[in-house]
């Protein structure tokens, strides 16, 4: 149990402190640092998705105006990493080494590199060069893998797990069985700011990166092995993220291309990705097939659950969405569980984290089985969760340091209305529009790695607080300055926050919801440190006016102190997060076009720090949900497997037009157990269980189950 700290700033709605930079256009992105002799590479990609290169011609790109280099497999520098190495700290996805010879793997993938002094003398040159290439048939769906394999890790979670005999269980003839299979389409990130690296050398072994990464750190400590460097001699800046989804997480082949770059011209080099080259070169969701199983009572008891996901994989890096793990493994109890996953390897660009990995297309899978499982019982689908909700983890059996479903289903279904649901498909009506309710559970792990942070606090009562962690946008100069100001105890104007720069203090990856718990309680650990100094100086640090009084008697304009934190894994208890889902969608039967009109969501994720941004993120996952469930999906060209859908206009994500009232409410207390602030994260579980919110209200209003995303209007005639 941590030791609480007092909360005056925190639970509170506190205003971006960033907020004034970023709409005066005063906040600098990486791309948008301006370095003297700045140079330009343009990012040449492969139009095959199998093969080899048999000849490159750059004659006519040399001699284009501007043109400094151009860079191929046949000339590029050699890189101090070996293939596939990942003994290091940082994250590889895409483990091959860009332009390292002349095999092609996936189309989209990066082949060469035109560097001129404009961007458009590199642009217009790359589309002089003329790549040679004996293309191959390739393998872009699970019925003609390369390979398929049922791996038994991923991330430290074991993948093929068993409880009890599920096999027994569904053949009992006492029990309530349904079995389908649920399908998810490729996704892929598309933040506002595209994918960015500019790279200088300062010295032959000093590299200086600005580059658009949720992990200053990783991308430090990657790129310092793959160049033989020493890891304090890379230099990576990053102070403001527009926006990631996890795929600023990895550093990718564009990264270590701008440093190859910059070696080969002898400047400063800058590397932009197009809109359409992030749809291959930056990560994207896989696609999952997943088939479920479930037996229950008459009483709606879960006896079984199995749940089988197969999911695809690019020949350059290994991936697992691990779906069971984030959804049958946490949410339901049942004497028999089982899960496992399958692997098909594809030659498509590399799969990656993509909000809520596993949990997200998991969740939507296990709740559109409830659902079914609901009216298969002819029982309302929310008794159904409610009877099955345990406070123990179904398969470790430890219990929850804290968890509140329970009161976010009650408080859910009174905010909603979900009494005066009438159970049968099509009933309810507006006018001529069909009315339908769904309902889901949400959930998310309460993760945390390790941080250290710095605390300065000078005379006049300021401090400055360092952390190499990071904001993609979602508040986190914010929440971490209430939380350095409450460890403190400091009024909130009274402390600034730097992040985002690798010569700051370890911060972990701003992924897997986990900054705030872990960056934060570092920064709890340095302001106790910080109150020890203070005290041997005469300062009282319950009075905060009395601490520059200390400093000044000690003839000092400031102290400083740092603080350590590093997440211990807990056999006896497990951290979650829960929350539910309420939808409802109207559906014209004559397009038949699903618009969801209203929606109440309600959390349960330990202490919100910032009420503000803490609605904004659960509202942000919710609207991405709804685009999963009804919109977005990236297609391929089976003739090229080329992304097909690869810009804003084909891949079709929600707009204000598509978006009413959202309600977001939390629930619950500060769950000590897991921090001093007693936090938990709330970026990634806004997404999970929404899609199935609104499949489960598609079929309440129709009649009809569309188990393969999204449901759009062919699917409902």
């Amino acid at each position: 149990m941590s030791t609480p700290i007092p909360a005056k700033s925190m639970s509170t709605a506190v205003s971006r402190v960033d907020g004034h930079l970023k709409v005066t256009g005063a906040a600098k992105y990486p791309a948008e640092f301006s370095l003297p002799n700045l140079a330009y590479a343009f990012v040449v990609t492969s139009p095959v998705s199998k093969g080899t290169i048999t000849a490159v011609d750059s004659a006519a790109a040399e001699k284009s105006p501007g043109v400094l280099a151009v860079i191929s497999h046949l000339n590029a520098p050699k890189l101090a990493e070996p293939p596939n190495d990942q003994k290091h700290e940082g994250i590889r996805i895409e483990e091959r080494e860009p332009l390292a010879d002349d095999k092609i793997s996936y189309g989209g993938q990066c082949v060469a590199a035109v560097v001129a002094n404009t961007s458009e003398h590199a642009r217009h040159a790359a589309s002089l060069l003329k790549i040679s290439y004996a293309a191959e048939t390739p393998a872009l769906t699970r019925e003609d893998a390369l390979k398929v394999s049922k791996p038994k890790e991923h991330l430290d979670e074991e993948l093929q797990q068993k409880k009890g005999d599920v096999a027994a269980a569904l053949a009992r003839g006492d029990v309530v069985k349904i079995e389908q299979t649920y399908s998810t389409p490729t996704e892929t990130h598309n933040p506002m700011e595209c994918s960015a690296t500019i790279a200088m050398w300062d010295a032959p072994d000093r590299l200086t990166i600005y580059d658009a990464t949720q992990y200053v750190k990783g991308a430090q400590g990657t790129v310092a092995h793959a160049f033989g460097l020493k890891k304090e001699n890379v230099h990576v800046v990053c102070p403001f993220v527009g926006g990631a989804f996890g795929c600023k997480g990895p550093v990718w082949p564009h990264t270590i291309l701008a440093a190859m770059a910059a070696k080969v011209v002898e400047r400063p080099v800058k590397v932009e990705l197009t809109r359409q080259q992030m749809f291959s070169g930056t990560g994207h969701r896989t696609p999952t097939f997943q088939t479920i199983a479930m037996a229950a009572g008459r009483d709606g008891k879960l006896q079984a659950i199995r749940h089988h996901s197969e999911m695809l994989t690019s020949p350059v890096g290994d991936w697992v969405e691990g779906c069971g793990i984030g959804s049958t493994n946490v949410l339901y109890a049942a004497p028999a569980i089982e899960f496992d996953h399958v692997v098909h390897t594809v030659n498509v660009s590399q799969p990656s984290f993509m909000r809520a990995p596993g949990e997200c297309p998991g969740t939507y899978a296990v709740e559109c089985a409830m659902d079914e499982l609901a009216y298969a019982l002819k029982m309302d689908p929310l008794k159904l969760r409610q009877a099955n909700n345990s406070p123990n983890h179904p398969v470790k059996g430890i219990p929850w340091s804290m968890k509140h479903l329970a009161e976010c289903y009650a408080v859910g279904a009174e905010k909603f209305g979900w009494s005066k649901r009438n159970p049968e498909p099509g009933s309810m009506k507006d006018r001529h529009l069909l009315v339908g309710w769904g309902v889901a559970t949400a959930t998310y792990p309460a993760h945390a790695g390790r941080a250290d942070a710095h605390i300065e606090l000078n005379a006049e009562g300021t401090a400055l607080v360092r952390c190499a962690a990071h904001d993609l946008g979602t508040g986190q100069y914010t929440s971490l300055t209430q939380i350095a100001a409450d460890a403190i105890g400091i009024p909130v104007e009274k402390v600034k926050m730097e992040l985002g720069d690798s010569n700051l203090p370890f911060g972990p990856v701003a992924g897997g919801s986990q900054t705030t718990a872990t960056a934060g309680s570092a920064i709890v650990d340095a302001a106790e440190n910080l109150k020890k100094k203070l005290a041997e100086l005469g300062g009282d640090a319950s009075k905060p006016d009395s601490l520059g009084q200390a400093l000044n008697r000690a003839g000092t304009k400031s102290i400083a102190a740092d603080g350590k934190f590093k997440f211990k894994e807990n056999e006896k208890m497990g951290f979650q997060s829960f929350g539910a889902q309420f939808c409802e969608v109207k559906i014209d039967p004559e397009l038949p076009l699903v618009r969801v009109t209203r929606w109440v969501s309600v959390m349960d994720c330990g202490r919100v720090i910032n009420l503000k941004t803490g609605r904004s993120q659960i509202l942000g996952g919710i609207v991405m949900g709804i685009g999963m469930a009804l919109e977005e999906e990236t297609a391929y060209d089976p003739a090229t497997g080329l992304p097909a859908t690869r810009n804003l206009a084909d891949y079709h994500v929600p707009v204000h037009a598509d978006i009413n009232n959202i309600e977001v409410h939390f629930v619950g207390e500060p769950d000590y157990a897991f921090n001093p602030m007693g936090a938990r994260g709330m970026g990634e579980i806004g997404i999970t269980g929404a899609a199935a919110a609104v499949a489960n209200a598609v079929y309440h209003a129709t009649g009809k189950r569309v188990r393969d995303l999204p449901i759009t209007p062919d699917k409902l005639i």
